[in-house]
């Protein structure tokens, strides 16, 4: 008897923690792997589709007591708008992908990887009906060779769209003046190298000019790299390409500490409808400053202001297409710094200690004035009627 009260309570041990224990020991879902200063996007998604936007998920990394927290959504609350408890190493380097919320999506994206953001992350449901989930995902990140300020280091490339059509885009990459000879490369959006032409390549004196050309059939961001083993040097510059002429997803920035945001679409035919909204879908007050048409494609800037914190969207829409996407970009209240006087703080202070003093002098003059008045009047009714109005009056008496 004593031994089948054991194993129960057992079963019921293994049963309570049976989901702490997947989460803590099971196999990672998915492994990413990304090369350092790289965005990255963790993925999770719930197979139901299910809308999610009124539905708790929790991002964490393991390996630490207490596991840090990286990402939570709570109903619309999160930690860009304003929800506390992220962890400093993720803190504004993590965003979501909002307009996926409502087929289950609970991705994330994070900004400019480092090496110690390497490990093991959960993606957890813990309100889910009618149980939870959670998601493990292993995240990988790659080393750069990173030495800068080297004579001799190849400076970023030159990338351009030589030519394009609804299929495919052929690109060109220049290296100017690198020495020791680089080794240029063309990489896709998952750091893959791609196929690429035989490199043209001339010398003056010590340094090497590099042209190097490829052809690309499908949309997405696509990279030139020139590595300097010898001299433990790598350096990159990207291009999107967008086929198809669908309008690709928004860049945005904020310019400027006063709320100015800038959202940039490259490359999209048709025209988009370039637009900023609020968190509550309305429509910004905004301005066109770049409209720009090349080879049939429109590079589009738009710019607005905003004065409240919290998150915006900047929304490109083609209806010709069927086709809108957007990006978001959360703004925080800081403190402003009070514009200088002008005036060194002794002088301020004597100017307003004068200021004060003069103006309880014209008070005191302004009492005085009305005192002299008032005393008069008293004087002249304890007296009585004047000399002459008496006389006056004394006449006319029979």
């Amino acid at each position: 008897m004593e031994l089948l009260a054991l194993l129960f309570l057992s079963f019921c041990f293994l049963t309570l923690s049976g989901r702490t224990f997947a989460a803590e020991s099971g196999t990672p879902v998915t492994t990413v792997t990304v090369k350092e200063d790289d965005d990255v996007i963790l993925p999770c998604s719930l197979d139901t589709n299910v809308n999610i936007e009124k539905v708790l998920f929790d991002w964490k990394k393991e390996g630490t007591v207490p596991q840090k927290e990286v990402f939570m959504y709570v109903e619309g609350n999160h930690y860009n708008n304003g929800l506390p408890g992220q962890d400093e190493q993720f803190r504004d380097r993590v965003s979501h992908f909002p307009e996926e919320l409502k087929y289950g999506n609970a991705s994330i994206r994070i900004k400019q990887t480092k090496l110690e953001d390497k490990g093991i992350y959960t993606c957890d449901f813990p309100r889910l009906q009618p149980e939870p989930k959670i998601f493990r995902i292993e995240l990988v990140v790659e080393g750069r060779l990173k030495v800068r300020n080297v004579p001799g280091a190849a400076p970023h490339p030159s990338v351009t769209n030589l030519d394009q059509t609804n299929d495919w885009a052929l690109l060109k990459c220049d290296v100017k003046g690198a020495y020791p000879k680089p080794t240029v490369e063309w990489w896709d959006s998952n750091n893959q190298t791609i196929p690429f032409e035989e490199p043209q390549v001339s010398k003056k004196g010590e340094h090497f000019y590099i042209t190097l050309k490829t052809t690309v059939k499908k949309t997405g961001r696509y990279r030139c790299v020139a590595t300097q083993k010898e001299i433990h040097h790598q350096i990159y510059k990207e291009i999107n390409v967008h086929l198809n002429g669908a309008g690709p997803k928004p860049y945005v920035t904020i310019l400027k500490e006063n709320g100015l945001l800038e959202c940039e679409v490259p490359g999209a035919s048709p025209k988009p409808t370039v637009e900023w909204w609020d968190s509550d879908n309305k429509t910004l007050p905004s301005k066109t400053v770049q409209d720009e048409e090349q080879q049939g494609r429109f590079h589009v800037i738009v710019q607005t202001t905003v004065t409240e914190p919290g998150c915006y969207r900047c929304v490109a829409t083609q209806m010709e297409k069927w086709h809108r996407i957007s990006s978001e970009i959360c703004v925080h209240r800081e403190k402003t710094a009070q514009p200088p006087s002008g005036l060194p703080e002794w002088a301020a202070a004597l100017i307003g200690g004068f200021i004060v003093v003069v103006f309880v002098v014209a008070v005191g003059v302004v009492l005085k004035i009305k005192g002299y008045s008032l005393k008069k009047d008293l004087q002249r009714m304890e007296n009585g009627p004047s000399s002459e109005l008496e006389r006056n009056l004394t006449s006319e008496q029979p």
